[in-house]
């Protein structure tokens, strides 16, 4: 699976819309496509999905930026970042009306970049929550302290400053282990410094259901099961007495 932020970018200056493009691929992200006009970026946008929108607000056509990223938020909301020569509160002004996470005035630096990026994705999953500060490593496996993101059936885990995705389909279970949690998914370990309820609460997704006080699974992923364990692959998964019930109803809302 691709664990890299999807970005679509609006921008009717081909020589600016491809410096954009390789600035952001170098920094680790993917660009789904560029749009010159709101026409191409509403049929871009409904076909790609992107994770986040940079939006220049000056684009050829009948609608400008600020409306074509109305247009794009009624189709689905989505962390939009503006980018634009003017600061005039004119501008500003429109803009705030479609609630943008960022408002970037040109030229821009590659930090500065970055930064509104992440702090989009990070208010986007979780309006009003600050950032935490940086993580450290605690084991030999992947340790990460900082927030856990979802939306769009993907969870986005903050390690050195970046926020790396992953999509729900990819994890096969969570297990709590004292202060931490551990998410296994097809490739990777991740331990979170969080509580398996946290955990429960912040996914609230249908196909991931608590089977016992120290584990969550992805249905979707089991092998088998019987009336006392779950098979995952390699992994026997116990099922809690008091969860049974609630795990055998679960298949019906998938």
């Amino acid at each position: 699976m691709n664990d890299k932020v999807r970005i679509m970018i609006v921008e009717d200056e081909s020589i600016v819309a491809l410096d954009l493009s390789m600035r952001l691929q170098k920094e680790g992200y993917e660009v789904v496509g560029i749009a010159a006009s709101s026409d191409d970026a509403i049929a871009l946008f409904t076909d790609q999905k992107p994770d986040l929108v940079l939006m220049d607000i000056n684009i050829k056509g009948a609608k400008d930026g600020i409306e074509t990223a109305a247009a794009l938020k009624k189709i689905q909301e989505v962390p939009l970042i503006f980018l634009t020569a003017f600061s005039q509160n004119e501008y500003v002004n429109r803009a705030k009306a479609v609630n943008p996470s960022a408002y970037l005035v040109k030229p821009f630096n590659n930090d500065s970049l970055h930064t509104s990026i992440q702090i989009a994705i990070h208010n986007f999953a979780v309006p009003g929550k600050p950032t935490e500060p940086p993580p450290t490593d605690a084991t030999k496996e992947e340790v990460n302290k900082e927030t856990l993101l979802f939306f769009n059936n993907y969870f986005f885990v903050k390690h050195n400053y970046r926020f790396n995705k992953f999509s729900i389909d990819e994890l096969l279970f969570a297990e709590s282990d004292n202060n931490y949690i551990k998410l296994v998914t097809t490739n990777k370990k991740i331990v979170l410094r969080v509580s398996l309820q946290y955990l429960a609460d912040k996914f609230n997704h249908p196909a991931l259901v608590r089977v016992h006080r120290g584990f969550i699974v992805n249905i979707r992923n089991i092998d088998s099961f019987n009336e006392e364990e779950i098979i995952i692959g390699a992994h026997q998964i116990p099922i809690g007495r008091n969860y049974k019930d609630d795990f055998l109803k679960s298949f019906r809302y998938l």
